[in-house]
């Protein structure tokens, strides 16, 4: 059987309708592969699927039908990866109940780098938004491949890091491969279409629903060599993924938060559970490294020297500014009244510095009145 032909017989079995990976890997055990299947006997066949699968099943094996669907995909730049393709992630053969089909717009990751897969709230705070995209720009620098959801919040947040740093991202999709959710995330979409990669497990067509999320999530997980929580609250979908990755024995890294702020309930409750506590990139790479992770070919020179694309410091435009810069941290917000305190200026003095470093881009106010720095 050569290339085409698997294709076909792939392409074909994944696309009945009404027949999920259950009654497939029933099919499979009974006759080998999707060729003996499509050519099988009906009274063999109906062992395994009921009356309303066997209807499905009739109508599904129209040759015409299948090639222009497929020929669908190939107008739309789509192709089409299943279990017998070179090009199916090595990864994803191992986890609970691995696709038979991918759909694939742009680049599969590379598999000599490591990969990490960043979640979190798609109702995320500013802080929260500016740290992921800090975070996904200098691990990309460094050589880390960056997979999310392309949802709102943290996941847009870490494409558009990795995407500024000029390297890979992948989204994986909760829907059809054509779908675009939510709609604000066009040019994204675009940019990933080209520079990256997008995958779904579904067709063209398939519309996003809340259902299919958390199968979604086992890709990312399923494709990652650790997991970075953002921000999560309570109930949030990302801690769906931790859990997947965990049964998939991933590392697991939490940004943590406020023990006030809703947002950072799950990473911090993630944190109690076990969960590396991470507050630089740089502890990211370390652990990869140290876990014999695929991170282990980042060198120590890059982690430690200074080749590492780290944070910098703005360029100040006065001794105040650096003063005040240096009294601010990234993860633990201050207030105006201890920077007023801890910097010795007079109200109005502070004041006038504040505002200018908020207008340059250097600092914000997560809540009024209190400040963090921005990675730079």
């Amino acid at each position: 059987m050569n290339e085409e032909e698997r294709d076909f017989y792939w392409y074909w079995f994944v696309n009945i309708r009404g027949i999920g990976n259950v009654t497939r890997n029933k099919l499979l055990s009974l006759f080998g592969h999707p060729k003996h299947i499509y050519h099988g006997e009906e009274k063999e066949v109906s062992k395994v699927l009921g009356p309303k699968q066997m209807m499905s099943f009739r109508k599904s094996r129209n040759k015409k039908n299948i090639i222009e669907s497929m020929q669908r995909l190939e107008q739309n730049r789509i192709r089409f990866i299943h279990w017998e393709s070179d090009e199916y992630p090595d990864a994803l053969r191992h986890i609970y109940d691995p696709p038979y089909g991918l759909y694939l717009i742009g680049r599969m990751p590379e598999k000599n780098k490591p990969v990490l897969g960043m979640v979190g709230a798609r109702n995320a705070t500013i802080y929260g938004r500016k740290t992921a995209e800090r975070f996904a720009k200098i691990l990309a620098e460094n050589g880390i491949q960056i997979i999310s959801g392309l949802a709102a919040g943290i996941d847009a947040a870490s494409h558009r890091g990795a995407l500024q740093a000029g390297r890979y991202t992948m989204g994986i999709l909760g829907g059809g491969i054509d779908t675009i959710y939510p709609r604000e995330n066009f040019n994204l979409y675009m940019e990933m279409y080209e520079r990256g990669g997008v995958l779904s497990e579904y067709n063209m067509g398939v519309e996003n629903y809340s259902g299919l999320f958390p199968a979604r999530n086992r890709l990312i997980s399923g494709m990652s060599d650790g997991i970075m929580v953002v921000e999560a609250g309570e109930s949030s979908g990302s801690l769906i993924t931790v859990d997947q990755a965990l049964e998939q024995g991933k590392d697991v890294f939490s940004l943590p938060g406020r023990i006030t702020d809703p947002m950072s309930v799950g990473c911090n409750r993630l944190i109690a559970q076990g969960a590396y506590l991470v507050q630089t990139p740089e502890e990211i790479l370390h652990i990869l490294k140290e876990k014999g992770n695929k991170g282990s070919l980042i060198s120590e020179q890059r982690v430690n020297g200074k080749e590492f694309h780290g944070s910098i410091e703005p360029e100040f435009h006065s001794p105040e500014q650096k003063n005040i810069y240096g009294l601010l941290d990234e993860v633990i917000p201050k207030n105006f009244d201890m920077l007023l305190q801890e910097s010795g200026y007079n109200i109005r003095t502070l004041q006038h510095i504040l505002f200018e470093m908020e207008l340059l881009g250097w600092i914000y106010q997560p809540n009024q009145n209190t400040y963090l720095k921005i990675f730079l």
